[in-house]
């Protein structure tokens, strides 16, 4: 099975502090069934702060409109999707980032709802969203999206008056804290290619687009993308504890050790529990190139069990319409969880200082690829990268030979 990057993703948010765990749009929850109850049944894998707040808004939904729409809870949706929904069972909608899109969609899981929406996405939504819930040659609108995240620059207030602009700004300040010897210094960046992907598209380059065809292609033999990873090795691994995994990353920001972090909405209620200051910004630019960090989006995803029963259906689709267009509702999703709204009515402005600092990288990043073979791109990227930062390997070679191995996986 591909790796899973919301589980990663999930790990990488607080293994210094498991309590305090949340964020990457949701992946803990426990038990999960299923079966037509209700007027339509939804399944999700939120953490407890985050179904409490879902639970609220169904709640309005349902008062406000007489209806009966069911939520699950299921701690291990992604197999019970997989398995439930080929038998003819399951819910009508589950909520996750857009990641498996393109497989489950390509196995026959998810119903194609461009017929039934009657708006304008692109009006609606911003670019990344929109780009998130539609998959496949034709477009397919397979959800609709209700909130997004990516990692950016964070920085300790105490430590830092402005944020940096540029990357030498920031390399100024990192040097006058650097000290390892004295357990100090000048940044906390877990690496793996989703947490330094910005870096990775500052030059051109790229792990994996779709071309023109519709075809996947990947870019980890491009010079550009080599020219990120150089960046990576000369520029921040310099900076940060010889430690890829993200329990020693976090913990230098997390205790005062470090003025900048990169790292997403979901590491900041650890942080703050910590004392730490923190103030959220972009990407500096480098060499007058802006990073673009992958950007997630969460959604509810529309199933096969929609082709089933109209009522049920429209049921479902009128709640998702409902969910994803509420401003106020996406407010709330921002205040409690530092989502990132994905309605272009709502500006930065309307958003307090560390949601709208997410809001800026997660407009100018990169959504994550939703399309079937990504999931095959990432442990070779990953395994290069280890490669150059902890055995000294050649950047060339180590990456021809991730460029070859995604492809020799394509074709198995």
């Amino acid at each position: 099975m591909p790796m899973d990057r919301r589980s990663v993703l999930k790990g990488a948010s607080g293994i210094a502090a498991a309590s305090t765990l949340s964020g990457c749009l949701g992946f803990l929850g426990g038990g999960g069934g299923g079966g037509n109850q209700g007027d339509a049944m939804l399944w999700h894998a939120m953490t407890e702060s985050e179904t409490e707040t879902f639970e609220e808004s169904l709640s309005i939904y349902n008062d406000e409109n007489d209806a009966e729409i069911v939520a699950e809870e299921n701690g291990d949706l992604r197999n019970n999707v997989e398995t439930t929904l080929p038998t003819g069972d399951g819910p009508e909608m589950y909520r996750w980032a857009q990641d498996w899109a393109g497989n489950h969609y390509q196995r026959d899981f998810l119903y194609d709802a461009s017929d039934d929406i009657d708006f304008n996405l692109e009006d609606t939504f911003s670019q990344a969203a929109v780009q998130a819930i539609t998959v496949g040659a034709d477009d397919a609108v397979v959800g609709l999206p209700v909130g997004g995240e990516t990692v950016t620059l964070l920085y300790n207030k105490d430590m830092v008056d402005s944020p940096p602009e540029t990357y030498a700004e920031m390399e100024s300040t990192m040097e006058e804290y650097h000290d390892p010897s004295n357990g100090q210094y000048g940044l906390s960046h877990p690496i793996d290619a989703y947490f330094v992907s910005a870096w990775m598209h500052a030059f051109g380059g790229y792990y994996f687009q779709v071309n023109e065809d519709g075809e996947g292609v990947t870019g980890l033999d491009l010079d550009e993308t080599k020219r990120g990873m150089e960046f990576v090795r000369d520029s921040i691994w310099p900076y940060v504890p010889a430690d890829t995994n993200p329990g020693p990353q976090q913990a230098i920001f997390q205790n005062g050790s470090a003025p900048f972090a990169v790292n997403g909405p979901w590491s900041i209620a650890t942080f703050e529990d910590n004392g730490i200051n923190v103030g959220v910004t972009s990407f500096p630019t480098v060499d007058g190139n802006t990073p673009s960090p992958y950007t997630g989006t969460s959604m509810w995803y529309f199933t096969t069990r929609m082709a089933d029963d109209e009522d049920r259906r429209e049921s479902a689709l009128d709640y998702a319409k409902w969910i994803s267009q509420s401003e106020e509702r996406q407010r709330a999703y921002a205040d409690a969880h530092s989502d990132v709204p994905v309605l272009n009515s709502i500006s930065a402005e309307d958003l307090g200082d560390q949601v709208a600092g997410f809001k800026g990288s997660y407009e100018g990043g990169i959504a994550m690829p939703n399309h079937p073979k990504m999931g095959s791109v990432w442990t070779p990227t990953e395994d290069a990268m280890n490669a150059v930062l902890q055995d000294d390997a050649d950047i060339d070679s180590r990456f021809d030979e991730a460029a070859e191995t995604v492809r020799s996986n394509w074709e198995e």
